[in-house]
């Protein structure tokens, strides 16, 4: 027997599983790209796919040793895509999308009915479309409602008008099913010096809001004189005008908007009360459609350890 063809055989099936390893690429590195790709943003993804964001770019980081090319380029600005990257998104998103339909028709019973769920505007936008958007697919005879708006109108509505209300309250403070919590911050652009000194023009949702009130009174126990610049009932409209340069806000340090950096006691500003976000639901028994999407709902956001 020629030991030293099996031998050189042996390397050559061993080099080929090797390759074909190295070619397997997780589901979650994919999901990854796709959502930094379209949310321009590391942070933001990660706040999406309830990880840190140091978890997010050594998954981005392995990706690039698998397809051996750079996808994504950071700048101060934003993310953006190479070349390569261009072109690996359209596979990217279609493997991810099949992945997630092909789990969701396996797992889906036959559920049927209205849910109505009240969330707050930045969620709306930022967290929960990809969830939203499975829900919708896996259980089509569902009818869905969505309301934003701010989180203590939500809840007076709670039963009446809505069957589950995503809120953000002050950590410890609040009732429901804590999902996950949330850092709050002071926020300036991030292409303009913070003023040291003088009234400090805000930025602040219309009240009566939470946030809006606790950047008051942290301001003025700290004895820090201010001026209301711009109020809104608008969570972007409040953040573009803090991105752009015209005043200081309060934000979720998760949901920021793009173009803000987060202040803190380095810049003399006092601390804001930890905030956290909590799933409510209706009195009563909820039905089989409300309870499906709680659990959609909690999957997505509940607190992960990497």
């Amino acid at each position: 027997m020629n030991y030293s063809i099996l031998i050189i055989g042996a390397v050559h099936a061993a080099g080929a599983k090797g390759l074909a390893m190295l070619r397997n690429i997780d589901i979650d590195l994919l999901r990854s790209f796709v959502t930094i790709a379209e949310l321009r943003s590391f942070t933001r993804a990660a706040t999406a796919l309830a990880r840190t964001q140091s978890t997010i770019s050594t998954q981005v980081r392995k990706l690039e040793e698998i397809a051996g090319q750079t996808l994504l380029q950071r700048s101060p600005q934003e993310v953006l895509l190479t070349r390569a990257g261009e072109d690996f998104l359209g596979y990217a998103r279609r493997i991810v999308a099949l992945h997630d339909e092909a789990l969701d028709v396996v797992r889906a019973q036959s559920v049927s009915g209205r849910v109505r769920l009240a969330v707050m505007d930045d969620y709306a936008t930022i967290v929960l479309p990809e969830t939203l958007a499975r829900f919708a697919r896996s259980h089509p005879e569902v009818e869905l409602e969505v309301t934003t708006g701010f989180t203590r109108d939500l809840i007076g509505s709670l039963g009446e008008a809505f069957d589950l209300v995503l809120a953000t309250q002050k950590a410890g403070d609040g009732g429901g099913e804590v999902l996950r919590a949330e850092r709050t911050a002071w926020a300036w652009s991030d292409r303009h010096d913070f003023p040291p000194a003088g009234p400090l023009p805000l930025a602040l949702l219309k009240a009566p809001n939470m946030y809006r009130e606790w950047a008051l009174a942290a301001l003025n126990e700290a004895g820090r004189p201010w001026r209301i610049l711009f109020s809104s009932s608008s969570i972007g409209a409040v953040e573009a005008v803090a991105a752009a340069g015209g005043a200081l806000t309060v934000v979720k340090a998760g949901t920021a908007h793009e173009g803000l950096r987060l202040l803190g006691e380095a810049e003399g500003l006092p601390q804001l009360p930890a905030s956290e976000i909590a799933l409510h639901l209706a009195p009563g028994r909820p039905t089989p459609a409300v309870r499906a999407l709680a659990g959609f709902l909690t999957d997505t956001l509940k607190m992960t350890t990497d």
